[in-house]
C-alpha cells in the first residue's frame, strides 16, 4: 500500500496493512484518498478566494448602501434632523440631541443611548477624560427644558431611571483612584508607542497578530469540517469559540481598534452567538450598565422556565434539581445555537424587549430584511447545512456535538462570572464603579489556558469597569485594581482557576433550586 504517496518501500511498518487504514481514520490530517483530496483542495480553494472576494462585494455594498440599510450606523451626515431621525438621550438628568454629534467612536455608540438614560454608559466609556471636560463638550448639545415635549424627549421605558446615584462622584478618592491608575498604565504606553491614550487602550500589534492568527486557524479547518472529517467535528466548533472569544466580544465593546467600522463589521465574519446587534442590546446596555440588577441585566432571565439564577425570577416546581449535571447539560447544549441565536432574537423583535429588561426600539424595513437574512444564514449555518451532504446520522451528529461544543464553552466561561452566591445578589446602587466590582468575580488570574480559552473573560472584574479597554491590558491592570479595593474595603472575588469558579457557580444553582420560605 502507499502511506501518503509515499512508495510501500518507505513506509515504516505501523503504516502498512489495517494499521494504514486505522491511521487514516484516525489522524487529523484528511484521507489521502485521491477523490476526497482533490474535493478538500477545491473546498479549501474555494474558500481561500471565495471569502476575500465576498467580503469585498459586501464592503462596497455596505460603503455604499450600509447608513441607509444599517440605521445604527448612520452618522450626522446621513441624519435629517427630522423628528423621526433624531437622536436624543438623557444624561444625569439633562436631555440631549445628539444628532449632529460626531462622536469620535462612531455613530453605533451614540445609537445605543437613543431614548434611553444613557448615564451608566456615558461614564464607563470615558475614562481618560475628566467629566469636567465631558460634560462641557456635552453642554453644547443639552436641550431646554421648556423644548423637551416639542423635541420628543421620551425614554423607551418610563422605568428607566439611571438606578445608580452619581452625586458625589467627582470627589470620590476610590473612583479617583481607579481613573489615575488607568491613565498612568496607558499614558506610559502611549509615550512609547508615540500614540493616544485611546489608541493605547485598545488590541495591541501583537493581539492583532493573535487575532489573524486566530481567524486564519479557524477557516483554515473548514475544508476537512465541511467534508465530515471527525476530528474537526470538536476542533473547528472549539476554534469558533477562542476566535470569537478573542475578538468578537471586544469588537462589540468598541475596544479592538479607535476606527469604529473595524468595531461594527468584524464581528459580523464569525458571528455564532448571537446577532451583533441583539448583543448590543443584551450586553452592552442590558448587563454591562445593570450587572445583577432587577428587570434591567437580560441576563438574570434567559430561561426562567429552566433555570433560576436570581431572586428576582419567580421559583417553579421545575426549577428543582437544576443543579443536577444532566439539567445543566441540558441548559448549556442548547443555550446559543437555539437560544441566543434564535428563540432570544424572535422574541426580542416580537416583544420589543429583550428579557422583559432591555426596550428595543422597531428595525426600519430594510433594517429588519436584513436581520432576517441573517438569521436565516445563521440557522442554515448551524443547523441545516449538513443535511445536504451527509447520511441522515451523521449530520444528526455533526449538527448536534458542533452546537454542543460551542454553547458549553460559551456557558462555561460566562456563567462563572456573575452567578455566585457572593456576587448575585450584591449590590451597590450609590456607586456605579463598586457595583461592577462586587457583582462580579475574576478566576484564574495569572493562568495562559484560562486567559487564552475565556479570551480574557477571566478578568472580569477589571473588564466591567473599563468596558471599551482592550482584554489585552486587563492582566496588567488587574493587581492595581484589586491594591484599590483592599485600600478602600470592597469586596474582590477571585477563584483560582475553572474548577473553583464552576464549584461557586453551581453551589449557588442549588441554593436558587430551593422553593423561597
Amino acid at each position: 500500500m502507499e502511506c501518503n504517496n509515499v512508495s510501500s518501500s518507505a513506509v515504516p511498518d505501523v503504516c502498512s496493512g489495517s494499521d494504514g487504514a486505522v491511521m487514516r481514520n484516525i489522524i487529523l490530517w484528511p484521507s489521502t484518498n485521491s477523490s476526497l483530496l482533490a474535493a478538500s483542495s477545491n473546498a479549501y480553494y474555494l474558500i481561500c478566494v471565495g471569502i476575500p472576494v465576498v467580503l469585498y462585494a459586501i464592503v462596497r455594498l455596505i460603503q455604499r448602501f450600509g447608513p441607509y440599510v444599517f440605521t445604527e450606523a448612520k452618522s450626522p451626515s446621513h441624519r435629517t434632523n427630522s423628528r423621526d431621525d433624531r437622536l436624543l438621550s438623557r444624561i444625569h438628568s439633562k436631555w440631549y440631541d445628539l444628532t449632529m454629534f460626531e462622536h469620535p467612536g462612531g455613530p453605533i455608540a451614540v445609537s445605543l443611548i437613543h431614548q434611553r438614560d444613557g448615564t451608566a454608559l456615558f461614564e464607563s466609556h470615558h475614562p481618560f477624560i475628566k467629566r469636567e471636560k465631558l460634560l462641557k463638550i456635552l453642554s453644547k448639545y443639552e436641550i431646554p427644558k421648556d423644548d423637551e415635549s416639542e423635541r420628543g424627549c421620551e425614554l423607551m421605558d418610563p422605568r428607566d431611571d439611571g438606578y445608580y446615584t452619581w452625586e458625589g462622584i467627582d470627589n470620590d478618592k476610590f473612583v479617583s483612584d481607579l481613573k489615575e491608575l488607568v491613565c498612568d498604565y496607558f499614558s506610559a504606553i502611549a509615550k512609547k508607542r508615540g500614540v493616544t491614550l485611546n489608541e493605547a487602550a485598545k488590541a495591541t500589534p501583537a493581539r492583532w497578530m493573535l487575532i489573524l492568527s486566530l481567524l486564519a486557524s479557524f477557516f483554515g479547518t473548514l475544508p476537512w469540517y465541511i467534508h465530515g472529517n471527525w476530528a474537526f467535528l470538536f476542533i473547528t466548533p472549539l476554534l469558533a469559540w477562542v476566535t470569537m472569544v478573542n475578538y468578537w466580544h471586544d469588537g462589540l465593546h468598541f475596544s479592538l481598534s479607535t476606527d469604529w467600522r473595524v468595531n461594527a463589521w468584524m464581528p459580523y465574519l464569525v458571528s455564532f452567538l448571537s446577532s451583533p446587534w441583539l448583543w448590543y442590546h443584551e450586553h452592552v446596555i442590558g448587563h454591562h450598565a445593570y450587572p445583577n440588577v432587577d428587570h434591567k441585566d437580560p441576563d438574570l432571565a434567559h430561561a426562567p422556565q429552566l433555570m433560576r439564577e436570581h431572586q428576582s425570577i419567580k421559583w417553579r416546581p421545575s426549577h428543582v434539581g437544576q443543579s443536577r449535571w444532566q439539567h445543566v447539560l441540558l441548559v448549556w447544549s442548547v443555550a446559543v445555537g437555539i437560544g441566543l441565536g434564535l428563540l432570544n432574537d424572535f422574541k426580542t423583535n416580537l416583544k420589543s424587549s429583550y428579557n422583559n429588561a432591555v426596550p428595543y426600539s422597531p428595525l426600519s424595513r430594510p433594517r429588519f430584511l436584513v436581520h432576517i437574512l441573517g438569521r436565516l444564514g445563521y440557522l442554515f449555518i448551524m443547523h441545516i447545512w449538513p443535511y445536504f451532504t451527509f447520511p441522515l446520522w451523521k449530520a444528526i451528529i455533526w449538527t448536534t456535538v458542533s452546537n454542543v461544543v460551542l454553547s458549553v464553552s460559551f456557558m462555561v466561561n460566562t456563567q462563572i462570572n456573575h452567578l455566585t452566591n457572593t456576587c448575585a445578589h450584591a449590590s451597590d446602587s450609590t456607586n456605579f464603579f463598586k457595583h461592577q466590582i462586587v457583582t462580579a468575580q475574576n478566576f484564574g488570574n495569572g493562568s495562559l489556558f484560562c486567559y487564552y480559552f475565556s479570551g480574557g473573560l477571566n478578568y472580569q472584574i477589571e473588564h466591567h469597569l473599563f468596558p471599551n479597554i482592550n482584554h489585552c491590558h486587563l492582566p496588567a491592570l488587574a493587581k492595581g485594581v484589586k491594591q484599590i479595593c483592599e485600600k478602600h474595603g470592597v469586596p474582590y472575588h477571585h477563584a483560582a482557576g475553572y474548577r473553583e469558579a464552576m464549584e461557586k457557580h453551581f453551589a449557588h444553582t442549588e441554593e436558587m433550586e430551593k422553593r423561597p420560605e
